[in-house]
């Protein structure tokens, strides 16, 4: 049993790739209708990189969705808006305001960053639904609770985090964003224009005194990542554990693939060391989410089934 249980998982997980891929390339020429064209130019080399890229990116990207899905308690198309609602959010959304932010650096047009959020978008679109269909989520049992779960938290309690949280992630992305990213010469001159490196608290200083809407706009992004992160919370069945797991390999890796990519505006070693400072910085960050919030919850799952075991004796 333990073999065919294994081996019908692994021809889901080979059909989820295969969805992805299809869904990727599919909202690429819509979104992109010239691609084809410029795929055309590339060199046998270029053309094996960008092959090898896509079939990584899409199976990696396949199986962080296929976890949750798997594990949800919620079914049909709450699970495909929830599911997409996270896939676009975490890997295009999360990525290209940031892109937009830093957008002197990299200068991309305007016509291009319009197709790169539509194609996105469409990826979840198409993805989404198959992914459910075919992890057998898409009917909802009639038996089976599909209510979301309660977090179990007070209004302070909200309150509390949603203030504390997002000021973790603004430390977090300044310390490893300068003692990884920014030790990369190619990253400064990228974002400086020179390969001059300060002191931690010297570069710090400077951005506090000449970019100071930086802070503000990454305690944004803290926030709006605790609203990603509520829907997997919400819908998963799990431990506090598993479910901070799965959120912060949902987050550092969504968003980080797509650096996989050979592209003109970065080039290998910047792509390299944001990968590594995003992976990283972003899986802890929804690892803490997790932890942070989803806890409360079995505290108080547990006490109650105590309460009840203490009440029958």
């Amino acid at each position: 049993m333990k073999i065919k249980h294994l081996s019908i998982q692994l021809l889901k997980a080979l059909a989820l790739s295969i969805a992805m891929i299809v869904s990727f390339v599919a909202a690429s020429a819509i979104a992109n209708p010239g691609a084809a064209a410029q795929s055309a130019t590339q060199s046998p080399d270029e053309a094996a990189q960008a092959g090898m890229a896509l079939l990584i990116v899409c199976t990696v990207n396949a199986l962080l969705l296929m976890w949750p899905i798997a594990r949800s308690r919620w079914h049909g198309w709450r699970l495909v808006g929830a599911m997409g609602l996270v896939f676009f959010g975490v890997q295009t959304f999360m990525s290209q305001i940031e892109t937009v932010f830093f957008g002197s650096a990299f200068n991309i047009p305007q016509e291009e960053m319009t197709s790169i959020i539509f194609s996105g978008l469409l990826t979840a679109i198409f993805f989404t639904p198959l992914a459910v269909l075919i992890l057998g989520k898409l009917r909802t049992p009639k038996a089976e609770d599909d209510s979301p779960a309660s977090l179990g938290l007070s209004r302070s309690g909200w309150v509390k985090r949603l203030a504390l949280l997002p000021g973790v992630y603004v430390v977090l992305y300044f310390l490893f964003g300068y003692f990884i990213a920014w030790q990369s010469p190619d990253v400064r001159l990228l974002y400086s224009g020179s390969t001059d490196i300060r002191p931690f608290f010297e570069h710090m200083g400077g951005i506090l005194a000449n970019s100071p809407e930086l802070v503000l706009f990454q305690y944004v992004r803290g926030l709006l990542w605790i609203g990603l992160a509520l829907p997997i919370l919400r819908l998963m069945a799990g431990t506090a554990w598993e479910k901070s797991i799965v959120v912060g390999l949902l987050f550092g890796l969504l968003i980080t693939t797509q650096l996989l990519f050979p592209n003109p505006y970065m080039a290998a070693p910047v792509r390299l060391a944001h990968f590594v400072e995003t992976a990283t910085s972003t899986f802890l960050y929804g690892w803490l989410i997790g932890q942070v919030l989803a806890l409360p919850q079995m505290v108080k799952a547990k006490n109650v089934s105590l309460v009840k075991t203490t009440a029958s004796v």
